[in-house]
């Protein structure tokens, strides 16, 4: 348990600095295009427009369309969950509306008129500006950046509810390209139609705003396997940094082995398989060697619960073994007192002795119930549940046996279904069950009449269970001569056996049926789960 509460807490702190981390992100992108947009196109500095005079520029629509992308993601790692909800409906829904409007226009416009964007369109530029625009690659950014924003706003029901991650990922995949290209060769990347005009802290400022879509919800498609708690998650934690920095470190030092002339260049891309297979493979024996740690660490903390499982299932044994020791301890010394004749001065009516040893056998047969649940727990296999078909079948036959109920004629019949039940539930149906029957036996065929009692016991549902006890006596008209019966579950009376029955119908959250035309019949509808 120590292990699983320790997990959970790293992957909160973990999700709780991913989200931190997109808020700097978004501070990043928001101080970028704020300044492209106030110090380039406001006050007309050429290196807040292009990085490098060589390099493409960003355009006004970029700004505007990375600025309201941080803005939100800023917003959703701002401000606390319960408000959340609504700021994407109220905030985000048409911020990412009008994003995915610009987008998709821009596009229109470059499917017309390659090379003149929506912002020659909607602008007047003169001199070195006027080639700036927005690449169909930056287009695509925009709209997929707009479309993560709308799929938080309706929670992601798409693509088996990982839209979100696909969209950003998709995303992240396109700027990574294109700070590819600037990192080896921007004049072959400006080569490709797509990415002919994305600047440099365009890519930039994408990558950023992608990133920080991922980590503000760390939960949301494939993002919550990157972070998770799991095993296979701390292994992909491991490997993906290797996996996505290795080619990046292998071409440039390809590259830089090229320029040098250390090695021809038709062989370059011979260097960066063998490269890349002996990085992968020495990567695959690393995992495989922390997957092997593991393993064996899982196999000796099994070890240690299955002990620890052992020692704890001797100990209740020998918990349960003691207390039925104890019980049948005060059983016998209730025996004693039983069969003590008290003389003298103490008792002189022999009628007054006769009713005392008749409660001290009633205490008797509820001490005995509470052993045999005891006896029972130590012979299953489960020391948690015992079954009621064996448990009430006994105590029934013992009951019956120790009241003498064949000198009186009577007899006992069990019908009970195999039911499994735990230790705070069997205690309070074998007590019940022993004054239900003590109470028939009493009342129910008095000056020796012969009959039958029935005990029964059948599932009503998973969570609950019927249990009914059941005599062909004389019923009503014993209860309606103010002796027996009935009269044993007044309201009104203070008897113990009706104290204790209400008592045990509480404690289990029974409801408890009286019905006593033809006989009596006592049925309970006893819960399974906690009430």
């Amino acid at each position: 348990m120590g292990d699983i509460e320790l997990k959970l807490s790293s992957w909160r702190t973990r999700v709780r600095f991913l989200r931190r981390l997109a808020g700097v992100f978004s501070v990043l992108v928001i101080l970028l295009a704020a300044g492209v947009l106030v110090f380039g196109w406001i006050f007309g500095f050429s290196a807040a427009l292009r990085l490098d005079p060589n390099l493409a520029g960003m355009a006004v629509s970029t700004s505007v369309g990375l600025l309201g992308c941080a803005l939100c993601i800023l917003s959703d790692t701002v401000f606390p969950p319960a408000l959340r909800p609504g700021l994407r409906r109220r905030f985000h829904g048409p911020v990412a509306l009008f994003l995915l409007g610009i987008a998709l226009a821009d596009l229109i416009v470059l499917s017309f008129s390659p090379g003149r964007g929506l912002d020659q369109v909607l602008f007047d530029f003169a001199g070195r500006r006027g080639n700036i625009y927005m690449s169909p690659a930056t287009a695509i950014c925009l709209a997929l950046a707009a479309g993560c924003l709308l799929a938080a706003r309706y929670g992601g029901r798409f693509v088996g509810g990982n839209l979100y991650g696909v969209l950003a990922l998709s995303g992240l995949f396109l700027t990574v390209l294109a700070l590819t290209g600037y990192a080896f060769d921007s004049a072959a990347l400006y080569e490709v139609f797509a990415y002919s005009a994305m600047a440099l802290h365009t890519a930039a400022g994408f990558f950023l705003v992608f990133l920080g879509l991922l980590l503000s919800r760390p939960s949301a498609g494939w993002m919550r396997v990157v972070v998770g708690p799991g095993a296979g998650s701390g292994t992909l934690r491991r490997t993906l940094p290797c996996v996505i920095v290795g080619p990046f470190v292998f071409c440039g030092l390809t590259l830089f082995a090229v320029d040098a002339g250390l090695i021809n260049a038709n062989f370059r891309l011979s260097i960066l398989a063998i490269s890349a297979a002996a990085g992968l493979s020495v990567l695959l024996f690393w995992s495989a060697l922390r997957e092997n740690a593991d393993a064996r660490h899982l196999v000796e903390t099994n070890r240690q619960l299955r002990q620890a499982l052992s020692d704890r299932d001797i100990l209740l044994k020998e918990v349960y073994h003691r207390v039925k020791n104890n019980l049948q301890f005060i059983d016998a010394m209730l025996a004693l007192e039983c069969e003590d004749r008290v003389t003298g001065e103490v008792v002189a009516c022999e009628s007054i002795q006769q009713e005392l040893a008749n409660r001290l056998a009633r205490i008797r047969a509820r001490v005995h119930a509470l052993g045999l649940v005891h006896q029972h727990l130590i012979a299953a296999r489960d020391l948690a549940t015992l079954n009621l078909k064996g448990f009430l079948d006994e105590l029934c036959a013992n009951q019956a046996k120790g009241a003498g109920f064949d000198k009186r004629a009577l007899r006992v019949e069990t019908k009970i279904a195999p039911i499994k039940v735990d230790l705070d539930r069997a205690i309070p149906i074998g007590l019940m069950v022993t004054e239900l029957l003590s109470n028939a036996a009493k009342h129910g065929f008095p000056d020796g009449r012969a009959g039958s009692i029935l005990v029964s016991a059948a599932p009503l549902s998973e969570n609950a269970i019927s249990l009914s006890i059941s005599d062909d006596g004389v019923g009503g008209d014993s209860a309606i001569a103010g002796s027996a019966g009935i009269e044993e579950f007044a309201e009104g009376e203070g008897r113990v056996g009706s104290m204790i029955l209400r008592s045990l119908a509480a404690q289990l959250g029974a409801v408890m049926n009286i019905d006593d035309r033809n006989g009596m019949r006592v049925e309970l509808t006893i819960p399974l789960t906690t009430v």
